[in-house]
């Protein structure tokens, strides 16, 4: 064996081990976001969705489960709501203003009821997407949004990491969790 083989199979050997210790520093400096405790308010928004027909938020997919689907170590849910939905996130921030979250919303209704099949409908009418089959009875991706119908049930998935771009089959992953949590 030649000088030249030597170095190079020494310069691929440094280079490996920088690789391994670049990705375990990178993995060292994920930190998952701390969930706080509710306030009195999101409190009255959980009871109030709950009431008009929204699930417990906490029952659609555990830490663990969103942790998995995404690779890092999530921090604990955060109540996350609009006027139609309430839903957890659960978070993880890293090095360079990396970040990833995983979030599920369940839609609700409001005084006057809940039809989660109308809603859908509304949804596909007004979303550009496309239907992805073997999900709930419906399910439309947009791009970075996954909602699926499985009544009673109308949810959305919304899945983002550092790499950006469509995360559908992260989407698809989470929302299989949520079904097979439901069903049961």
């Amino acid at each position: 064996m030649g000088l030249l083989d030597k170095a190079t199979r020494f310069a691929a050997t440094a280079k490996d081990q920088y690789a391994e210790l670049r990705d375990a520093r990178d993995a060292a400096a994920v930190k998952p976001v701390a969930a706080a405790p509710l306030s009195d308010h999101e409190q009255q928004v959980l009871r109030h969705a709950i009431a008009c027909g929204a699930p417990d938020p906490d029952a659609l997919i555990s830490r663990p489960e969103a942790s998995h689907i995404v690779g890092v170590e999530l921090g604990g849910a955060r109540l996350v709501y609009d006027d139609s939905s309430v839903g957890v996130v659960f978070a993880a921030d890293g090095r360079k203003h990396d970040s990833w979250s995983v979030a599920v919303s369940a839609w609700h209704g409001d005084e006057d009821g809940f039809d989660p099949a109308e809603q859908y409908r509304f949804v596909a009418e007004h979303v550009a997407g496309d239907e992805i089959g073997g999900l709930g009875q419906h399910a439309l991706w947009d791009g970075s949004r996954l909602f699926v119908l499985a009544e009673p049930l109308l949810f959305h998935v919304e899945v983002r990491t550092p790499e950006g771009g469509e995360r559908r089959g992260e989407a698809i992953a989470v929302a299989r969790r949520v079904l097979a949590r439901i069903e049961g």
